[in-house]
């Protein structure tokens, strides 16, 4: 019981990651309600979205490629290959610079969004090619690392990015970044 549970969270981090993000967005409002603080909720939940989905969702991946290429390969679809360490390494610098993030503002969030985004959507053209070509419908492929991780994720993040850009040219206009 205990290892399915498991197995179904670690299957769908991506979702899990997302609910942290939301829970995390929902406490950190909730306290800043009660100190006065003004906080925007576009700009809170962009950034808890880069340091959860992006920064853990893409160490986790990094992990998943780096060490455990017998696992990761064959659930996109694929077989082991080089180009697993490859993709490791790649996870693990967004990862770095998304975790980063939280702590270092609007520039270095909009970075981690941006890599994240081009990253994600370089994926998302590779899944939909292998579907296509291939018929590979590997949950890897196309299940909601697809959907989720690889389309819908960058769009939320690129419209938070977008809308949060007034706050911040505000804040530094008047010395408050």
């Amino acid at each position: 019981m205990i290892a399915t549970a498991v197995r179904s969270i670690l299957s769908n981090l991506e979702l899990v990651l997302i609910a942290v993000a939301i829970g995390t967005t929902v406490l950190k409002l909730r306290r800043a309600k009660a100190h006065h603080t003004v906080m925007t909720t576009g700009y809170t939940f962009w950034g808890e979205l880069v340091f959860y989905a992006v920064g853990f969702g893409l160490l986790w991946s990094g992990i998943f490629h780096a060490f455990f290429q017998q696992l990761a390969a064959p659930s996109i679809g694929w077989q082991p290959s080089p180009f697993e360490w490859e993709l490791a390494w790649a996870s693990f610098g967004i990862a770095l610079v998304a975790l980063l993030s939280l702590a270092r503002g609007y520039e270095m969030r909009l970075a981690a969004t941006l890599m994240a985004s081009v990253f994600s959507f370089g994926a998302a053209v590779q899944h939909v090619n292998q579907m296509l070509c291939c018929h590979n419908y590997a949950p890897g492929n196309a299940g909601t690392i697809l959907w989720i991780n690889d389309i819908g994720l960058p769009i939320v993040l690129l419209f938070l990015a977008y809308s949060s850009r007034d706050a911040y040219e505000r804040s530094t206009r008047v010395g408050l970044h």
